[in-house]
């Protein structure tokens, strides 16, 4: 990891560079990277409500085996070099013992890693979570660097804290899967606060499925907010103050990131890049994010699995991915819009469905042709009749097929929009992009039964 001096100086870059146009730069491996610039607005944070963020982090947490050293696990799955020794907290005892030769801990440590320790260990009794709750003393007699990083963050997340328990609590050590997920949240964000050249493996897919669960602004303002609150730690003296810094850090983020951003987490437990990228598109909203990876980043979150290496700068996130893996034949954007995609040979438009048909005769055999973004009243008063009507917007589908997915679109389907309203009346008030990549994506899945 680099020194930790560089953690300040980087988060004035960011923080400096707050107002200016974010990017994203796309190496597919064919020719110039892709530049999108995403419009401020269009990618709200997935919304995740209490019951499906807590049934997906119980499903997640069934196939991990919760380490006694989640610290140390974590750095393996981001690959972070070691920075301490062990140590084991004796809970009868109500101390600290190094593993090895070693002083008592109230002989060798200053006065406030002490004190602190002691805040800690008196606020997990007060949550009825006795002893080191959080696993911050397995390889630190004191509550110290990153384990005040852990604990801030920890008290950052309140109520999302209190569902992952709920999720967790049928398992035998309820205590240390929290400790899981929290030291494997803790770790990434401290790769990515002092990232090196390129972030890769579990860390690269980690970021670009949290960038299509939050979007661009909210991922680049969780990266300034974590290294205001990495300062505010390192300054703190009391355990009031680690609670001030997570607390504001917990504003920050706002509950629907926070839970993305659990979910993911506990996703990535002992995992390896392809192993979270298989389970990314299953998770609840996935549908929104797929929407936002196409738009914000130019590729398809089924294929999060290819991307290969992501390094974030103060106002470009450079995603590097396998060739196959885009979605979109984007040239690069500006004006603030999503990038274009280009028409295919033969483009023409009408100012009527019975104009298109007209022109263009039956679909074919046991087909019926669909609009993949729909002609309903709104779409056609929003986007003009012409983006409707026209040869890239309509295409021949299976009858059966078009059934199928026109019956989806009527559909409640909260586990995927997240919303109480038809999947048709949550997609009509988006981007007309949003709605071409969500509509391409539906026939893809329902066309499979995966929706």
């Amino acid at each position: 990891m680099l020194p930790r001096w560089s953690i300040p100086l980087l988060v004035v870059m960011l923080a400096g560079c707050s107002g200016t146009t974010k990017s994203v730069r796309l190496h597919t491996g064919h020719g110039e990277p892709i530049v999108l610039i995403p419009r401020s607005g269009d990618a709200a944070p997935v919304k995740l409500d209490e019951d499906n963020f807590v049934g997906a982090v119980e499903a997640l947490a069934r196939s991990v085996r919760p380490s006694p050293r989640p610290q140390e696990t974590a750095r393996r799955v981001f690959e972070v070099e070691s920075r301490s020794g062990l140590y084991l907290y004796d809970p009868r005892g109500h101390r600290v013992i190094p593993l090895g030769p070693g002083e008592h801990l109230e002989g060798t440590q200053p006065a406030t890693e002490v004190e602190l320790t002691r805040a800690y260990l008196r606020w997990c009794e007060r949550t009825h979570k006795p002893g080191d709750c959080l696993r911050l003393l397995v390889e630190s007699p004191t509550v110290t660097e990153d384990g005040r990083y852990a604990l801030a963050m920890a008290l950052a997340q309140g109520v999302v804290m209190d569902e992952m328990m709920e999720a967790f609590k049928d398992m035998a050590d309820p205590q240390a899967m929290m400790a899981a997920v929290l030291w494997t949240w803790t770790t990434y964000m401290i790769l990515l606060a002092v990232p090196e050249p390129f972030s890769k493996g579990v860390a690269a897919v980690m970021t670009a499925s949290l960038i299509a669960y939050v979007g661009v602004d909210t991922f680049w303002s969780l990266i300034v907010g974590f290294k205001r609150l990495v300062e505010d730690a390192e300054r703190a003296t009391a355990f009031d103050d680690l609670r001030e810094a997570g607390e504001r850090y917990g504003k920050v983020m706002g509950r629907n990131a926070a839970r993305a951003f659990a979910m993911l987490a506990t996703a990535a437990i002992g995992n390896t890049a392809a192993g979270l990228g298989a389970k990314v598109p299953k998770l609840p909203g996935a549908a929104q994010a797929a929407v936002h990876a196409e738009a914000q980043m130019g590729f398809r979150l089924a294929a999060v699995a290819d991307v290969g290496t992501v390094a974030v700068s103060a106002e470009t996130v450079t995603i590097a991915l396998a060739p196959g893996a885009v979605a979109m034949s984007a040239k690069g954007t500006g004006g603030g819009s999503t990038a274009s995609k280009a028409r295919p040979t033969g483009y023409r438009a009408w100012g009527s469905f019975s104009g298109f048909k007209k022109a263009m005769g039956p679909a074919g055999k046991n087909k019926e042709w669909h609009h993949i973004v729909e002609q309903t009243p709104g779409n056609a008063k929003r986007f003009g009749p012409q983006s409707l009507q026209n040869t890239e917007n309509i295409i021949p589908l299976d009858k059966t097929l078009h059934s199928d997915v026109s019956a989806f679109f009527s559909s409640i389907r909260r586990d995927i929009t997240g919303s109480p309203l038809t999947v048709r009346q949550w997609l009509s008030t988006q981007s007309y992009e949003a709605q071409r990549d969500f509509g391409l994506l539906a026939i893809e899945n329902v066309g499979k039964g995966l929706w």
